[in-house]
């Protein structure tokens, strides 16, 4: 087998984007307040791909995009100011650690404010929640891999679906098999999700009844890496899977095709967040 990369081609090495980073405003306030579980959702997330990012955060909401090292898994991400209990006048990149941020965060839940405060002269956050305070040193976004384009496909078969039942059927996969394939079958207008193991195959039929929604023109199938869906280490990933955040009440759209990424999206935050998540496909050599 050989791996299709987030473009679309097959073997490829993506070079990092020649994206500059924007310069910090001359504002009176660098300084945003934002409810703990909605940065925890942003935390939990990111961390299915990477370990460090660059977040931009400020009068303009929090905007976040990562690409895992081996090019295979991509998360876009952004909260808009509502999702804010208020927002300064300047809007600022920087570099962050996400597992020591998930750290720092961890005694705040729910609609706890979490203050972050940035400080351009020693490239650092001031992270105020509950009883804590951190000043958290930032890493040169120089030295992050830059931000990924998504790029733009046409699909062939679109469908929305509880992020439970689809995740369920994915672990059933597990079972059997460390890959998964997924098939737009037109005529029943059904999602399967089915792995085909050494000695034992699965398969779990999402029907139209529990499909929220299905725009199949025609059937496809496509295969995938498990352990970027739900955790692993095949395939070198040592991340826990982008559909691991997600729970039960959560409306996933899909949009799959033959041998080409397939993209995942869903909103959090009272519908002030946004999430595209991208996983290239694993290629069948002949």
């Amino acid at each position: 087998m050989s791996t299709v990369d987030a473009d679309g081609s097959e073997d490829a090495t993506a070079e990092d984007e020649d994206v500059s980073n924007a310069e910090t405003e001359s504002v009176d306030s660098l300084e945003v307040v934002i409810r703990a579980e909605v940065l925890q959702q942003v935390v939990d997330q990111m961390l299915t791909v990477v370990d460090e990012a660059i977040l931009r955060i400020g009068y303009d909401g929090l905007s976040i995009a990562a690409v895992d090292p081996a090019n295979i898994a991509m998360v876009d991400l952004e909260v808009e100011p509502g999702a804010f209990e208020s927002v300064g006048d300047g809007m600022f990149p920087i570099g962050l650690n996400l597992q020591k941020l998930d750290d720092y965060i961890d005694g705040a839940s729910g609609a706890d404010p979490v203050r972050l405060e940035y400080l351009p002269e020693r490239r650092s956050i001031h992270i105020e929640h509950t009883n804590v305070e951190v000043e958290m040193a930032g890493i040169n976004t120089d030295s992050i891999r830059q931000e990924p384009d998504i790029p733009e496909i046409d699909h062939s078969a679109e469908f929305e679906v509880d992020a439970k039942v689809f995740g369920d059927a994915v672990e059933n996969a597990e079972l059997v098999s460390d890959h998964v394939e997924f098939e737009a079958d037109v005529d029943d207008r059904s999602l399967v999700v089915s792995a085909e193991g050494d000695t034992d195959d699965i398969r779990t039929v999402i029907g139209s009844d529990e499909l929220l929604d299905a725009n199949f023109s025609e059937g496809v199938t496509s295969l995938f890496s498990l352990s970027y869906l739900i955790g692993g280490s095949e395939g070198g990933s040592k991340y826990k899977g982008i559909l691991k955040p997600l729970g039960s009440g959560t409306e996933l759209s899909g949009k799959i095709d033959d041998e080409v990424p397939i993209f995942l999206d869903y909103d959090f935050a009272d519908g002030f967040g946004h999430v595209t998540m991208m996983l290239a496909p694993r290629i069948q050599n002949d």
